[in-house]
């Protein structure tokens, strides 16, 4: 293992200190704490359709948002990372501030949904150019762990300050208003820390991407993208997978709100600590053994064996909701959080297995786009289906989670598949 630079051993601490404020803003952010506040606080606002449809959008938006990538990776094409890192930082900052206002009325419901989507589009634009700043930064035999180490950091700092939230709604329904300021004053500071973060090579870089937008990319567009999955079959082939096996993961979150509110009636500071604070803490534990395993396999090696515990997961929610068993809910709230923790290392690094260092920005923007696609669609599709379900027979939504169970297991076989076919080809253990 190679080991790490001067410059890059310098930028831990700095690193560290950023993205742990950020996990605190995070920590108000995340899909569902705040479908748990659109539940209970706004139940009253609007009628169910419309208070589910929000349920939906707020809990999908962490990941449809992440459409606006191509975006931001585009318009960051030759320019500096860091400053675009804290200004991005700044503006989700401000919507944390103002996502305590909004009254309990159908106009506060829509505010509130408007303010989540355009923080989470914030952050999706942090997310894109970070990973070409980690790239520059960590050699690539270094890269899982050093991000295994952000990760785990903000991982525990999120889960700790959603169940801050989670304790303050069952202290008071209205309590969380007064934590989301805190969460903002912390997206604020972390701008401060990352205006002049150093990025290696930064010029070198800058003119790689400068040339690529002059010539083969014509800049980082829809077309673009498109260029890139029709070129490279395996980064094509490994998306068709991540499509179907992601579409069920980002159903399950939404449908976990409505059930642990409609069905089991838990208290506010349970739902929270089942949708979001166990799960993300569960990250903080299992992160470190899923870089051990990435930094020694290509995605699809590894998505092969990680992709499992996300079938696992659903199994057991679906027990649960079925059964009404609750102390399940809580064994798959852990089962989630451990298949979150390496999803979200192959998420962010993945991609770097199929690109040269001047096309990261334009695969990951292409992985994150379609990321955001399903993201759009899943909980929509999701919240509808057990809806459906429900207006059929009472108790008939439980089986609801059979949906998602079924995708991931679909999407599982077929990076084994993928994997098989690397091996036959003596590319994989």
């Amino acid at each position: 293992m190679k080991p790490l630079s001067r410059m890059a051993a310098a930028l831990l601490p700095r690193e560290r200190l950023g993205w742990s404020l950020n996990a605190v803003a995070l920590g108000a952010l995340e899909g569902g704490l705040l479908g748990v506040i659109v539940k209970n606080q706004f139940a009253a606002a609007a009628s169910p359709a419309l208070v589910s449809l929000a349920v939906a959008i707020v809990a999908g938006a962490p990941a449809f948002a992440n459409l606006s990538s191509f975006v931001f990776a585009g318009v960051a094409m030759g320019r500096s990372k860091a400053r675009m890192l804290s200004r991005l930082m700044a503006v989700m900052g401000l919507c944390l501030l103002a996502l305590s206002l909004p009254g309990d009325t159908p106009v506060g419901l829509l505010l509130f949904t408007l303010l989540t989507v355009i923080a989470r589009v914030a952050w999706t634009g942090i997310l894109t150019l970070r990973a070409a700043v980690w790239r520059a930064n960590f050699h690539r035999s270094l890269r899982g762990k050093v991000t295994a180490g952000f990760e785990r950091l903000a991982s525990l700092v999120t889960a700790l300050f959603s169940a801050l939230i989670g304790f303050a709604m069952d202290w008071s329904g209205e309590a969380w208003r007064l934590l989301f300021p805190l969460a903002g004053l912390c997206a604020f500071a972390a701008a401060a820390v990352y205006r002049r973060a150093p990025v290696r090579r930064q010029r070198v870089l800058l003119r790689a991407e400068t040339a690529g937008r002059g010539s083969s990319w014509r800049g980082l567009t829809f077309a673009a993208m498109a260029a890139v999955l029709r070129q490279n079959r395996e980064f094509r082939r490994y998306m068709a997978g991540m499509m179907v096996f992601g579409t069920g993961n980002l159903m399950v979150v939404p449908m976990l709100v409505m059930l642990v509110s409609d069905h089991f009636r838990l208290r506010p500071l349970e739902q929270v600590m089942i949708t979001t604070s166990i799960p993300v803490g569960m990250m903080f534990i299992s992160v470190t053994l899923w870089a051990t395993l990435l930094d020694r396999r290509h995605i699809i090696d590894y998505r092969a064996i990680h992709a499992w515990n996300f079938v696992l997961m659903n199994a057991v929610f679906a027990v649960a909701a079925i059964a009404q068993a609750p102390a399940l809910l809580w064994l798959g709230a852990v089962l989630l959080g451990s298949a979150h923790g390496g999803g979200n290392l192959g998420w962010n690094l993945g991609h770097h297995d199929f690109s040269a260092d001047a096309d990261s920005s334009v695969y990951m923007a292409t992985h994150v786009s379609l990321t955001g696609l399903r993201g759009l669609i899943a909980p929509l599709v999701g919240i509808a289906f057990l809806r459906y379900l429900e207006s059929r027979q009472p108790g008939l939504g439980a089986y609801a989670l059979f949906l998602p169970l079924a995708l991931n297991l679909t999407g599982s076989i077929w990076f084994v598949h993928l994997h098989r076919e690397r091996r036959r080809r003596g590319l994989a253990p």
